[in-house]
């Protein structure tokens, strides 16, 4: 077992099922961190259920019982900065420290009125190199038309800039948007129920076309749960898309069409509560790698063999369904979390090649186990999960990621958190004690 290095982290701030707790501790890092400063760091945003007298009318909307977890991060291209959504409706922009050990405290934070579905960041965003075309996000909630945002560190509100239309013309409700996705710069990608995929232009307020996915099986319809990650995808006019009944299909933007790739068959999920929750596109395009919820396996298709599948990383526990995202570079492989805060790493070698270096040895098989495991040498509850885990796109030896406790457990101490790391072998990691 190896050590993470950990570089930052977001200290005690969300420790606690308190979310009244949770922001005081946030306002009182932010302010400790930022007193000295020669920069005038913009305010945080309060939440508009920040009094605690207001309980009531935010038991509505969160569970104050619940621990504030981080649903999704993104880094900004250069690296220099780092995008969440957590469950208390929050969004966060991080400007990430230049010395190891400081706190991790918001440069920006704003929040929705209600919870938060899906979101998808601007790939080309920069807190200080981008404009102010690309400094934006995607936003869906239940009952409301996708919403974009701006990111940008000179916005001093966060009102909408501008909505699109999700509404159903045969019923007149609203589609719930579980996937966003960019695409061509200038448009995004949209996933729904009944197999629904639409895509939009940024200016533009009802879809450019919709399509549903065609289902091998009659009669079958499911959510479209995420959208292919890749180094190209921002440019590439072919995307894919899978659903939680584990179907995988192709989108031809340009045609305006969805075609089925393959299916649990194909994939050999026996289990029903399996689904997909994440597509990456190895860095050479030639492989796809296959999350899903409720599995003890990531699938691997080979793409140019029309996404037949040819081998699994086996992990050594099994994905639940609070969902791990996995992230893929050209220096660190593949990278996944674990529930008891562990990382576990497959070399480049290994993930360009579709594992098949490794299939000479007829003993291994086609289950490929992790070539290392890092954890937190001082981590005091080890049982905490790393949910996502995400590798700097200029730096790649950075990462960062989220930890947790199981939302479904309700009993003992709730620590989550932010954290920067890098990769060693060091017995020992450092780590700032303030």
């Amino acid at each position: 077992m190896r050590s993470l290095n950990i570089v930052h982290d977001t200290r005690d701030t969300f420790h606690g099922r308190s979310v009244f707790q949770a922001w005081k501790k946030e306002d009182f890092w932010w302010s400790k961190t930022t007193c000295n400063q020669e920069y005038n760091f913009p305010t945080l945003e309060r939440s508009k259920y920040g009094q605690e007298s207001d309980g009531n009318s935010l038991n509505t909307h969160i569970n104050l019982k619940d621990p504030t977890i981080c649903l999704d991060l993104n880094w900004s291209p250069d690296g220099t900065s780092v995008v969440t959504v957590s469950n208390d409706f929050g969004i966060r922009q991080y400007l990430v420290p230049e010395e190891p050990g400081a706190v991790l405290v918001p440069f920006k934070r704003f929040f929705r009125a209600q919870s938060i579905v899906s979101s998808c960041v601007h790939p080309y965003y920069s807190m200080f190199g981008g404009n102010e075309g690309v400094n934006v996000m995607l936003v869906s909630s239940k009952d409301l038309p996708i919403q974009l945002f701006s990111l940008s560190p000179h916005a001093t509100e966060h009102a909408p800039l501008f909505s699109y239309s999700v509404v159903n013309p045969e019923n007149e409700n609203y589609d719930k948007v579980f996937a966003l996705s960019f695409f061509l710069k200038s448009g995004f990608l949209t996933g729904s129920s009944r197999n629904k995929v639409s895509a939009y232009d940024l200016n533009r307020r009802i879809p450019l076309w919709t399509s549903s996915v065609p289902s091998r099986v009659s009669g079958h319809r499911s959510i479209v749960s995420c959208f292919d990650q890749g180094f190209d995808s921002i440019v590439s006019s072919f995307r894919y898309g899978a659903t939680y009944k584990n179907d995988i299909f192709g989108i031809d933007t340009r045609l305006k069409s969805v075609m089925p790739q393959a299916d649990k068959n194909s994939l050999g999920v026996k289990d029903g509560n399996c689904g997909i929750v994440q597509l990456i596109q190895s860095v050479n395009q030639h492989f796809l790698y296959v999350v899903k919820r409720n599995s003890e396996s990531i699938d691997i298709l080979d793409i140019r063999q029309g996404l037949s599948k040819i081998n699994e990383l086996a992990l050594p526990f099994q994905l639940d369904s609070q969902k791990f995202k996995a992230s893929l570079d050209s220096t660190n492989g593949l990278l996944i979390g674990t529930s008891d805060g562990r990382v576990l790493q497959w070399s480049s070698d290994v993930i360009e090649f579709g594992g098949l270096v490794r299939t000479t040895n007829p003993e291994q098989g086609t289950h490929l186990a992790p070539d290392a495991e890092y954890t937190e040498y001082s981590l005091e509850k080890p049982k905490n999960r790393i949910n996502i885990v995400a590798s700097n796109p200029s730096n790649p030896d950075f990462i960062v990621s989220s930890y947790s406790p199981n939302k479904f457990e309700e009993n003992g101490e709730a620590l989550s958190g932010i954290i920067t790391f890098s990769l060693q072998d060091q017995s020992t990691p450092t780590r700032s004690t303030e």
